[in-house]
């Protein structure tokens, strides 16, 4: 699913919740004041907090799957882990208000009108409606697996469950036990802070780099090593980014494999990764070759400018310069291989070995290997 796509739902799913937030918040306030339910009206309040989130969800979701540009090179997806931190702190701030004016009310409330039957009614249908906006808004959350939609969902059951201890209060109030909806206050409070601490706790994880489970990262290694042509993985490195995962791979191929076909392994990786993992949404390949992966510092050999200029000074007297294709280097195991490429038909054993014994005074050099180019004309007969 494309950028623009997983905005699209984002908007959609925000707006119904919205749309039944105020209308629940409005049909809450008015039917407790009618009923002479302060908890009613309490709730209105908090539905039309939802609201307000819902137009906070609104404003993130779009930053945050907006396209990668010059100044977020990886996306916007951290835009959405903050919105979700701040969602979270709504949390606490609501979860300590209410916990704080279920207090003082059980030490000093006054007596109450008893509430009207209709308020339960209201409270029931507040319970199926925010109910229905948490599974449709949570469904929407996993299949683009946002972080912030989710929170939100979290936000619409949390008002559901307020309106289940505002039935609670209003039948115990109509039974005469009137602390029972101060008791169902401070139970609703507990559960709003229980659900702040975790929105806040899994998006810090994130931001300060947090890596994969070994579960996940054994999965993502399994995937990997399938392959044919990959020979290990030295390191595998992730961090989450609104709710996507990004890995940083290095792999371990055949030493003597081209440039290109290293870059081949590397996109069937890339590719492999993304198309069996929703989640994962970006993969940076490093190739190691497999002399390499032992090797800590090969910072002192030489560049390959001065390899290639003191190879050409050792053979001057034994070839000529023009014969030379190409000369390849392998630093590997703390070395330098040499596949020297000349473009003759026959190369004597004797000036092999004169070409091989001159190198000889180069201590970084362990291995020479020679090569006859192969001819145009030869290869369209080898074809044929």
């Amino acid at each position: 699913m494309d950028a623009q796509q997983a905005k699209r739902e984002a908007t959609n799913v925000t707006l119904v919740g919205m749309f039944f937030d105020l209308l629940l918040g409005a049909g809450k306030i008015v039917g407790g004041v009618l009923t002479n339910s302060f908890a009613l009206v309490t709730d209105g309040i908090h539905s039309l907090t939802d609201a307000g989130t819902d137009i906070f969800v609104l404003v993130v979701a779009r930053v945050a799957h907006a396209e990668p540009d010059a100044e977020h090179q990886y996306g916007h997806g951290r835009f959405e882990t903050l919105g979700t931190i701040a969602m979270g702190i709504v949390f606490f701030i609501t979860a300590a208000i209410l916990m704080y004016d279920s207090f003082n009310r059980l030490r000093f409330s006054e007596p109450l009108p008893t509430p009207a039957a209709a308020g339960i009614v209201i409270a029931l249908l507040s319970v199926a409606t925010k109910e229905w906006i948490y599974h449709y808004t949570m469904r929407v959350a996993k299949k683009l697996n946002s972080s912030l939609l989710k929170a939100n969902a979290w936000h619409s059951r949390t008002d559901a469950i307020s309106s289940v201890a505002v039935f609670i209060g209003i039948l115990g109030a109509r039974q005469g036990y009137l602390w029972m909806d101060t008791v169902a206050g401070m139970f609703v409070a507990l559960i709003i802070a229980k659900i702040g601490w975790e929105l806040c706790t899994d998006s810090l994880t994130e931001l300060v780099d947090t890596a994969v489970s070994k579960q996940r990262r054994e999965q993502f290694e399994s995937c990997v090593l399938n392959i044919d042509g990959i020979r290990g993985i030295t390191d595998l490195r992730s961090r989450s980014s609104g709710g996507k995962i990004i890995l940083e791979v290095r792999l371990l191929v055949n030493s003597y494999i081209s440039v290109s076909e290293g870059h081949q392994l590397g996109e069937l990786a890339n590719k492999s990764l993304i198309s069996q993992f929703a989640d994962v949404c970006e993969v940076l390949i490093h190739i190691d070759p497999i002399q390499h992966e032992t090797i800590e510092d090969e910072s002192q050999l030489p560049e390959r400018t001065q390899v290639i200029a003191s190879l050409k000074a050792c053979w001057e007297n034994l070839i000529d310069q023009h014969s030379i294709a190409s000369i390849d280097l392998h630093y590997l195991g703390g070395a330098i291989e040499v596949d020297l490429v000349l473009d003759v038909d026959v190369l004597s054993m004797a000036t092999a070995r004169d070409l091989e014994a001159a190198i000889e005074t180069e201590p970084h050099i362990t291995r020479l290997r020679i090569f006859n180019k192969l001819h145009e004309s030869n290869h369209e007969s080898a074809s044929s």
